[in-house]
């Protein structure tokens, strides 16, 4: 016994969108899968390393240590700028960075390694000297000190090391070199 089939006006609607549901879904399926490949196989283009020091997407925290470091022209106190070494287009974050303008150097790299105030000062140039001061104190002679005391050979050797206060002068140092840092984050 074969069934007739349903001619009534309100069958044939029922029919046409059946027909489109059957075009229209296997479309918006193709759309999502693309968008959702498209978004889990996009890399950005890589930032290229500064001094060894690599950029990430995501902040480093396997080792995470803090210095602190005052510059000086002159005697006078230089600010240091906030979001050195953090990078909006493309989005990363390299090992040695800055959030504020306090001085406070974030190490934060997926294992313990030893960094440079060198390291530091070249991710500065090339991420956030706007202003111009390392390159208008280039011809000015530079001493660095760690905690408060003299660093022997070229300061761009100071190792970047846990709670450590380096100040960094060019040409005539300040009067009173500072010796320590309050430091109010975790080491």
């Amino acid at each position: 016994m074969s069934k007739k089939r349903d001619d009534s006006y309100f069958a044939a609607g029922r029919r046409r969108k059946k027909k489109y549901m059957m075009i229209i879904i296997p479309i918006i399926i193709a759309v999502a899968a693309a968008g959702t490949a498209g978004a889990v196989l996009y890399q950005p283009a890589p930032v290229m390393a500064i001094s060894g020091v690599e950029c990430h997407r995501a902040e480093q925290l396997n080792y995470h240590v803090h210095s602190h470091l005052d510059v000086f022209v002159d005697g006078q106190k230089q600010e240091i700028p906030a979001s050195i070494g953090i990078l909006s287009s493309p989005s990363c974050l390299y090992w040695l960075h800055t959030h504020d303008t306090a001085g406070l150097v974030h190490i934060e790299a997926p294992q313990s390694k030893e960094f440079t105030l060198g390291q530091f000062l070249d991710i500065w140039n090339q991420t956030r000297d706007s202003s111009g001061l390392l390159s208008s104190v280039s011809n000015k002679n530079a001493t660095a000190y760690v905690n408060g005391e003299p660093f022997r050979g070229d300061y761009r050797g100071v190792q970047l090391k846990s709670l450590e206060e380096i100040v960094l002068a060019f040409g005539k140092p300040p009067a009173d070199i500072p010796k320590g840092y309050k430091f109010t984050v975790p080491a």
